[in-house]
């Protein structure tokens, strides 16, 4: 016999109160960790762009004028301030009702082993301060949602990147960008073989100057080295404690939401039984 309707319905309001109060820490540590992750990636962007110029295409670099240079460099600073507004604009992503499956709440909630936006005052005068989350599902997907965000923000930056330095001709310019896109997308290549991080290493197979086409394209093909900007979140918290404190915090969190959801899960279990139950009786009869 299930619990009595009245008090499973007492046990999930109460959970709900707690996965508002959840949700409420939670955007208030997101918010403290994407400044943070924002400042940290800057100077990361930064330093590998540096190691670019220097160390691996110190050539090309110096083959610039004293004005293109400073122009990349300007690029780049621009880059980097426009970070913290991109990524805190994910906090301003909407609330939708639940359409995470259990694997994809598990996934998100497992401990890991990683149009310009408005500015910071804006982003948050568009903050929905007044929806209150008491699904732990929803949370869930609220949470996936600023993970992937972060994710995509540091793979469209690192592209932008890229595509400034191979437009001032210190990156191969016979190397498609597409190239680039796919090898960052690859597991491959998350292992830079330079050794330095937030660097990509590959080899690439690009046409050789001043060759026509040829039935063989294989004998006109050359083997060209390519190192370039891949922003990687891993490496990004591994060179800053005080990032990696804060990352700390927010799996803290995310463990007690896993252990509210659970709980959440087994009540709406509950609830199924009794309500079944009950309907069971109101059509059952003797004969």
């Amino acid at each position: 016999m299930a619990r009595a309707m009245q008090q499973i319905k007492q046990d999930l309001a109460t959970l709900e109160e707690k996965v508002a109060n959840l949700a409420v820490e939670l955007r208030a540590l997101y918010g403290r960790y994407l400044k943070l992750l924002s400042h940290s990636a800057r100077k990361q962007l930064i330093l590998a762009s540096y190691q670019i110029c220097t160390q691996a295409y110190p050539e090309s670099f110096l083959k610039l004028s004293g004005r293109d240079r400073q122009k990349l460099q300007e690029n780049l600073r621009k880059l980097g301030k426009n970070l913290q507004s991109q990524l805190l604009a994910l906090l301003a992503l909407p609330i939708h009702s639940s359409d995470v499956t259990p694997l994809e709440a598990e996934e998100l909630l497992l401990p890991p082993s990683e149009e310009a936006s408005p500015p910071e005052t804006e982003v948050r005068a568009q903050e929905p301060e007044s929806e209150k989350i008491a699904n732990p599902e929803d949370l869930i997907r609220w949470c996936q949602q600023i993970e992937q965000g972060i994710q995509e923000t540091l793979e469209t930056l690192s592209q932008e990147v890229n595509f400034f330095l191979q437009e001032a001709q210190i990156l191969p310019a016979q190397v498609p960008v597409k190239i680039l896109e796919m090898a960052m997308q690859t597991e491959a290549s998350a292992a830079s073989a330079s050794g330095s991080p937030n660097l990509l290493s590959l080899l690439v197979e690009t046409e050789r100057e001043g060759e026509q086409e040829s039935p063989a394209p294989k004998e006109n093909a050359k083997i060209t080295k390519l190192t370039a900007i891949h922003l990687r979140l891993v490496e990004i918290e591994f060179s800053d404690p005080t990032l990696n404190i804060e990352r700390d915090r927010v799996r803290t969190w995310l463990e007690k939401l896993k252990k509210i959801r659970q709980q959440y899960l087994q009540l709406q279990r509950e609830s199924a039984i009794a309500e079944a139950e009950a309907a069971w009786r109101a059509t059952w009869y003797e004969d």
